[in-house]
């Protein structure tokens, strides 16, 4: 293969070392570091003719870079797309937070729909504070009123509190449509209110409104594909 012709694939150290019985996790070993010559810029030249296209061509190929099927079955997978401990930890509290919204959602949901089954309406407003000495969350307002859901509510979401300005700051909108995508039923509206130079708070607010559909309803359930056995059979008799 002429240098013009040259292919530059890019991938980690963990991905190649991954297959240790192979050719490459051979040469990228810890212990083999001073033997490898990079040509440019951590680059190394591998010379092979183009990808295989024939099932002799890929055993040649296997052969080479010393592939067998049993080190394929058993090496650890890794995944192209890595991220580090620490990010993963902050994306999981966002993630937390998410959940526990959708949570809320549906403990309300529970609740209303023990009285309202054709249809309801609520409402959850959450304020959170800038200042986290103010205790990050400072009120949690169900409409209509319900003691049980109020207080529900305040015990999910407290532990997330003094991180709830700067998530909502941060990823308002965002969360906001992920909720109305995932739950149809939910709108929401987020107000960024502010009194003074330290005196800054968003209302986080989630309207959920449900009307009961009786077609979708059925098709939602498991007698949808009850009442289709059952056109199928008559059909056949």
């Amino acid at each position: 293969m002429s240098c013009q012709e040259m292919e530059i694939y890019e991938t980690y150290i963990s991905t190649l070392t991954a297959y240790p019985t192979t050719l490459l996790g051979i040469m990228f070993q810890e212990r083999n570091k001073a033997l490898l010559k990079p040509t440019d810029d951590n680059e190394y030249f591998i010379d092979r003719d183009d990808p295989a296209v024939t099932r002799r061509d890929l055993e040649d190929e296997c052969d080479y870079f010393q592939i067998s099927q049993n080190a394929l079955i058993t090496a650890p997978v890794v995944s192209s797309h890595q991220i580090s401990p620490i990010r993963k930890l902050v994306a999981d509290k966002l993630d937390d937070f998410v959940k526990t919204l959708e949570t809320i959602v549906t403990n309300i949901a529970i609740t209303m729909l023990k009285h309202h089954f054709r249809g309801f309406s609520s409402t959850v407003t959450m304020t959170f504070a800038q200042e986290s000495y103010i205790g990050g969350i400072t009120s949690i307002v169900v409409k209509p009123k319900t003691d049980a859901l109020t207080r529900s509510t305040w015990k999910a979401m407290s532990h997330h509190g003094t991180m709830g300005y700067f998530i909502l700051d941060q990823f308002g909108e965002n969360i906001g449509n992920y909720l109305s995508n995932l739950i149809p039923e939910v709108s929401w509206e987020l107000n960024h209110k502010i009194y003074g130079v330290r005196e800054r708070f968003y209302d986080f607010i989630l309207i959920i409104d449900y009307d009961f559909n009786r077609e979708r309803t059925l098709a939602d359930s498991c007698l949808a594909n009850r009442n289709s056995i059952n056109r199928n059979s008559s059909r056949l008799c």
